[in-house]
């Protein structure tokens, strides 16, 4: 979990600065997503120039994007003896944001200064900027605000146009990496690979954690269409590792890989987990968690490795998958993950993704991000393994640009009961009376002719948990999911709640 932002109390200054950033044209709260959709690499090679770091910018493959910048190449600039961080970069359509932070969390438990970039931020924007765990501070956020200013200034009145809000934000993360002579850059995908805004960066590792339906309307409506952009963030000669096992996406990577000439290591052929067992006692409040061993395949890695014993606070089979590609990101980084990176993963507990919340009531409350088909099938999978014999209460609220009939189809066999919501600080949200559809579609009832598989709806999303929570009882569980956003509304409270019965225990 971050470190908290020591920064400032809000300010004036603050408030002004993040202002001017959210007017830019920000593609994660369009209300009607599609047409709106104009991804370009250009743009985004041009401000990183403007803002003195084109030495980092990886050579052009889209002959349509015609940037032209002085500085040197990233590899001339190592010859120079200047200061260069090295860069990974992850796409996939669930994972990326875990691999991620596990990777960053790793190398600085190695004693590096490692920038963390990953969106969305659930509750407070300067989470997306990370330096060795600790988001920006909010004095920095103005400043590095501030210097962007003249720059977008200057490119919206020339004819390349002003950035986009996850344009600026990706280059704010960039100048606030360089500002802390970070030794690694950790960059999450906002959205596909190939034309995102991280992909101008010339990386050194690349990593596609899964491939499944998301984004349709940007990406293509098929796998294979899927696999084909998020693998456009391989570069030539730059190591690559995969964790998508299934036919047909895994062989569009493959060829992708091939085509590029990047070196791909992949799950289940270049390196495998073996002896998968579920954690004990690892909290205070009883089982989470899970141990298992990463064997590498000595034909692949072109040595002889034994196997590592991993242990994980996180819970789901989807977290161990997430484990092993990012230990294998630090083999081929040159920087295997020591004891001490893996003490440092075996106490990881990432925000809202299967985070468990124990309230004085007794009741227990998950709160996860999950809001697309693979990745509630990730969340179903773990409330098989761990809450088959209680009382379980679902919250559910989703965009409009999800498949929410899929998600909740997925669920229904697996709550009692289902609290429909929505959330506020995003215009995404799909209304009640059409999520109240979808749910009859799925087999939940809307009257309650029995005990269980029926809904009910709620406009605020406190609401709708407190409603859960009553309905679990102290021995049931409440599960809340479908939307970043609606996980951001949510986590607040829980935690306060938390943090309350904690003081009640002391």
């Amino acid at each position: 979990m971050p470190l908290p932002n020591l920064a400032a109390p809000d300010s004036a200054a603050y408030r002004l600065a993040t202002q001017w950033l959210y007017d830019r044209i920000n593609y994660e709260k369009l209300a009607r997503p599609g047409s709106h959709y104009r991804f370009t690499l250009d743009r985004m090679r041009d401000l990183i120039t403007r803002i003195g770091l084109a030495r980092y910018l990886a050579g052009q493959s889209d002959p349509a994007d015609r940037t032209c910048f002085a500085e040197p190449s990233k590899s001339q600039a190592v010859a120079d003896g200047l200061p260069q961080a090295k860069i990974v970069h992850i796409a996939g359509t669930k994972g990326k944001g875990s691999v991620a932070t596990m990777t960053a969390t790793m190398l600085a438990a190695q004693g590096y200064q490692v920038g963390l970039y990953t969106s969305p931020h659930l509750v407070e924007l300067e989470e997306r900027f990370q330096v060795n765990g600790r988001p920006a501070a909010r004095e920095e956020m103005v400043a590095l605000i501030d210097f962007m200013r003249p720059i977008v200034a200057q490119m919206s009145r020339d004819k390349i146009g002003g950035p986009s809000f996850f344009e600026l934000t990706t280059a704010i993360a960039i100048e606030h990496f360089h500002r802390h002579d970070c030794d690694f850059w950790v960059l999450e995908t906002g959205l596909g690979g190939r034309l995102d805004s991280t992909n101008v960066f010339q990386s050194d590792l690349t990593l596609i954690t899964s491939i499944g339906l998301d984004h349709q309307h940007v990406l293509g409506d098929t796998v294979e269409l899927i696999a084909k952009e998020k693998a456009g963030i391989f570069k030539p000669g730059v190591p690559a590792i995969s964790g998508v096992t299934k036919p047909p996406a895994r062989d569009v990577i493959r060829q992708a890989a091939a085509d590029i000439g990047a070196p791909l290591l992949e799950l289940e052929r270049d390196f495998a987990i073996k002896q998968v067992t579920p954690q004990a006692s690892l909290t205070e409040h009883g089982d989470w968690g899970s141990s298992f061993e990463l064997v590498r395949n000595s034909a692949s890695t072109n040595r002889s490795i034994s196997p590592t014993s991993i242990c994980l606070l996180m819970e789901g089979r989807h977290q161990i998958r997430n484990a092993s590609l990012a230990v294998m990101g630090l083999d081929l980084l040159g920087s295997p993950a020591s004891p001490a990176a893996l003490a440092a993963l075996a106490t990881l507990q990432i925000d809202a993704r299967l985070e468990r919340f124990c309230l004085p009531t007794g009741t227990t409350v998950i709160l996860d991000a999950a809001h697309n088909p693979d990745s509630i099938a990730a969340l179903v999978a773990t409330l098989q393994t761990r809450f088959t014999c209680q009382n379980v209460i679902g919250v559910f609220g989703t965009s409009v640009d999800k498949d929410a009939a899929v998600m909740l189809a997925s669920l229904q066999p697996h709550l009692h009961h289902l609290v429909l919501t929505r959330y506020h600080g995003n215009p995404r949200f799909t209304p009640l009376e059409t999520l109240s559809a979808l749910a009859q579609q799925a087999g939940f009832q809307q009257q309650h002719p029995s005990p269980s598989k029926c809904y009910s709806q709620q406009e605020d999303p406190i609401a709708a948990c407190t409603e859960a929570i009553a309905m679990a009882k102290p021995d049931g569980v409440v599960v809340v999911c479908g939307s970043f956003f609606l996980a951001a509304e949510v986590r607040p409270w829980l935690r306060e709640r938390t943090v309350l019965a904690k003081r009640e225990l002391e």
